[in-house]
């Protein structure tokens, strides 16, 4: 019986929590796939419109007043730029496909090692393998350039503080937020 009792009771304190909790949304007009959610307990580095430098702290509390961070308590209207290299999913989508060309030309300069030793017994490249391997390298270097890096907040990208009711209702009806 007392085991039902302490099961229930804890139940009912990870409703409650659950309940309240909010979420940091950067959003960038009605598009609803590119939303980029914060939760409390995540490192999020932000720079604030009076301050120069970018700061990393994690978040203890979201309201729609103040956000609470570790060292810092800061107003979303305070918050001009949010670095999103580590937090948005389509970064690790282009990060895999920026390895597909780099491997395309070590495979090629493999095979082409390969053809060059078993056909004239010494390594050999021909100038369209090398030309066609760099342009690879290449698209390579300039696809890993092109990420998302920071949202500015400004215009029609907005930081939006939703609770978790408002978040659910949101996703259910799919209907643009405020």
């Amino acid at each position: 019986m007392k085991l039902f009792l302490y099961t229930t009771l804890l139940l009912f304190a990870l409703s409650i929590d659950l309940a309240g909790q909010s979420y940091l949304v950067l959003q960038k007009g009605h598009n609803q796939k590119t939303r980029i959610r914060y939760e409390v307990g995540e490192t999020m580095t932000y720079k604030l419109r009076d301050i120069p430098y970018y700061m990393t702290d994690v978040i203890r509390e979201i309201q729609p007043a103040h956000i609470l961070l570790g060292e810092n308590i800061v107003s979303p209207r305070q918050i001009e730029v949010i670095d999103v290299r580590t937090k948005d999913e389509r970064n690790s989508t282009l990060r895999n496909l920026t390895l597909m060309p780099a491997g395309a030309a070590l495979l090629l300069l493999t095979a082409e090692t390969v053809n060059s030793l078993y056909g004239e017994g010494s390594i050999q490249y021909s100038n369209a393998s090398i030309g066609i391997a760099g342009g690879l390298v290449g698209t390579a270097l300039i696809m890993s350039q092109i990420r998302y890096k920071r949202f500015r907040i400004k215009g029609s990208r907005s930081l939006i503080v939703l609770t978790q009711e408002e978040w659910e209702d949101n996703a259910r009806s799919n209907r643009p937020i405020r």
